[in-house]
Parts: C-alpha cells; structure tokens; sequence
C-alpha cells in the first residue's frame, strides 16, 4: 500500500513537473514599445542583437540612427533589403541619401548583401506590379525573432528621444515559428521573378574590400548623427511572456482577420487607427469592418473609435484654420456615421477624431485595436479596401492581458486628450 502511495505521489511530481515545464517553454518572450517614446530603442535593439543575419522589409527608411545601424552589421553579417520604391509622396531626399548609402556600404563587403526594391518603374522598363504597395514594416533576426509594427524606419515614426514622432504601436516578438512564416512571405515577396523587384546592390562576386579612413564615422557623419548617440539609453521597451500570437497580412488573410477580431470582443472594443472607411473603395458598399464595429455594439460591447485628424498632414497652422468636412475626410465620416447610429439605437459606441496637439504627436499613424482587455492587433493595416485588398501588409494578435494593459494606457491617455 506505502509503494503504491509512493508511487502515485511520484506519477503526480513528474506530470506537474512536465507541464510546468510545458508551460513554461511555451510562452513566448515579446518586448512591446511605442511611439514617438521607445519604439527607436526597440528597432535598434533587435538589428544590434542579430548574429547571424537580418532580414528588412520597409515602406520606408530615412532614419539615420536605423541606418547607422544597419551599417554596423552589413560588416559582420549577411543583411538584406526590400524597399517600397513608390511611396506616396516619393522617397524623398533623406531616404534616396540612406539608400545609396547602405548599397555603398554592402558593396564594400564580401558577404552576400542585398538592396532589392519593389516598383512598377524598373530598370528593364515599367513592369506591372503584384501590389498597390510593400506596406508592411517588419525585421527578421537570426530567422529567430521578429520585429513587426505600424511604424515606419523614419524620423517620424522612429523618432529619436525627445522628438516630435507619430502614435503608433511596435513589437519583438522571440519566436522562430513565426520569424519562419514571416521569412516564407518575405522570400516570395522579394523574388526578382515576376518583374517588379530589383536589385540594386552589388551582385558580383568580390573580396574583402579595402576600406579608406574610418568608413563608420564617415558613414555617421554623412547621414547628420554623431556615433556616440547610439550609445544612448532612451526610455526602454517592456517585456512580457505571452502565450499566443497570430499572423495577418494583406491581402491574404487580413480581411477575414480583422472581421474575426471584431467578432471576437464580447465586453470591449478599443480602436485607435490612421485611416478608416466608411465605403468600401469604389463599390458604394458600407465597409465589412464598419458593419462589423457596429455589429459589435449592437451585440453589447462597448466600443470606442479613436480615428486621427486628417488635417495634421497640412502641418501646423491647417490644425487651427481650416474646417474639417465629412465630404473630404474619411475618419470624420466614419465618426459621424457612428455617432449617429449610436443616438438612433442607443448603443454603448463612442467615436472620436483625435487631438493630437493634446496628444503631443504629429499625427496618429497607429493601426491598433484592443478587444476584452486580452487581445492587441500591432499592425500596418489601414482600415480601408486598397490596404486590406491591393497591398502587402503584416500584422500579428497578441493575445496577452499584460500586453493589453500596457497598450490600453497608452489609448485611455490619447482618448482623454481627444475628448
């Protein structure tokens, strides 16, 4: 009878020893940040960290410090480059600079570097191109982690400390799994094959180049920073251990995830977006996500639309003067229609267009959305038919109530300075 006592207790030890073991090996370590505050910090501490290569997919870069970055280990590592060629409003001066200047730098290595870009305008001549646009912005480290946000690798959207940035939401995800899904799409994405990728580095074969002076500095000061301002230690990301996360990206599986994660609030809904439509592109459809934000509100969620003032696009002195209209602004049509359906139903729905002088940013340019206090959407995508259907997006579901906390004071604080 004692044997068989010992026996059992011994079973019982093992079994809660394996699954705590379990448990424990299958949580995944993220680290979360925002901007205008950490999200620099983040970016910069996910390409320092990578040993064996790195992975970039942008819309768009003229950050100096991610640059300088990036430099650093083109000398070490095997570092590679998908470029958005034609985003709304161009390049511009700052990004053509840094572009010509990573492509220097790769060329001066004998490791295997690429500078691809994504365009209708190639050099064999326009080519049709398989999206609207490479919206996505994501880093894949060592095959290993993934960095993955709505923010672009620029002066607005990775400001440095204590500049003017954009809100938006950025995450480090340390799981090979998904770093292994984002690689797949990736590689597909940046095949020369069908026609609109090309590269524009270095592609032959070449020993280690001779390098004159010191190429870092030189490359530092060419770009307008000072080495020592990557020492620096800025407000620091969070870390959590979630246990689950999942992908979405456009135009595959965005849709139908976005309607899911609508669909998925049963106490509340928090959403903080850049853009969102009412119509659905040119069909004279109501947009699916509308219906759906409403649907939510109708089944007893509490809901809350935080959309951002188009206007800040005009700069400064257009905040104050100019009148904002629902016949030439999407996000106050959205709030408007909400509003109304809200008053006529009474519904437990309150939108908003953001104050983002109040909110001490440029603009929103978040793609975010919070359900039940237990889910967070970090995304690029923007509410709207082209992001959803004609773009490449990426975006992950972090299912979390730490993480949703942290994200949750960061909307309470922008939806109290917007009402």
């Amino acid at each position: 009878m004692e044997q068989h006592r010992l026996k059992c207790l011994c079973q019982f030890l093992c079994t809660f020893f394996a699954l705590s073991v379990t448990s424990v090996a299958s949580a995944i370590t993220i680290h979360v940040a925002d901007s205008p505050e950490t999200n620099l910090s983040l970016a910069l501490t996910a390409i320092k960290s990578a040993q064996k290569s790195l992975i970039m997919n942008a819309y768009e870069l003229n950050s100096p410090e991610i640059a300088a970055a990036l430099q650093k280990k083109i000398k070490s590592i095997p570092v590679t480059i998908l470029l958005e060629g034609q985003p709304v409003g161009g390049m511009g001066e700052a990004g053509i600079q840094i572009k010509d200047l990573i492509v220097a730098s790769m060329n001066r290595s004998s490791l295997p570097h690429k500078f691809l870009v994504m365009s209708s305008d190639t050099p064999q001549g326009e080519r049709a191109r398989r999206f609207r646009f490479d919206h996505a912005k994501y880093i894949i480290v060592d095959g290993e982690a993934l960095l993955v946000g709505s923010e672009n690798y620029s002066t607005s959207g990775h400001p440095k400390e204590g500049a003017k940035g954009t809100r938006g939401w950025e995450t480090l995800i340390h799981d090979k799994g998904l770093a292994a899904s984002f690689l797949q799409v990736f590689k597909t994405d940046s095949s020369t094959q069908h026609g609109d990728v090309f590269l524009v580095s270095d592609s032959r074969p070449r020993g280690p180049a001779q390098l004159i002076g010191n190429w870092d500095k030189d490359f530092e000061a060419m770009i307008g920073i000072e080495g020592e301002s990557l020492a620096l230690k800025p407000p620091q990301p969070m870390t959590f251990e979630v246990p689950n996360i999942n992908q979405l990206t456009s135009p595959n599986t965005s849709l139908s995830g976005l309607i899911n994660f609508i669909k998925s609030a049963k106490k509340s809904l928090d959403l903080e977006l850049m853009s969102f439509s009412y119509r659905w592109g040119n069909t004279g459809n109501v947009s699916p996500l509308f219906s759906a934000v409403v649907d939510a509100a109708r089944r007893g969620v509490k809901v809350r639309v935080l959309l951002n003032d188009e206007r800040a696009f005009g700069g400064g002195d257009r905040i104050d003067t100019e009148n904002l209209s629902p016949k030439t602004s999407n996000n106050l049509l959205v709030v408007e229609q909400l509003q109304e359906v809200s008053k006529k139903e009474n519904l437990n729905l309150e939108a908003a267009i953001a104050d983002v002088k109040s909110m001490g940013v440029k603009y929103i340019h978040n793609k975010g959305a919070i359900a039940d206090g237990e889910r967070v959407l970090v995304s690029s995508i923007n509410w709207n038919r082209n992001s959803l259907e004609n773009n490449r997006e990426a975006a992950v579901v972090v299912t979390s109530e730490d993480v949703s906390a942290y994200y949750s004071d960061l909307f309470t604080f922008d939806w109290n300075a917007s009402k």
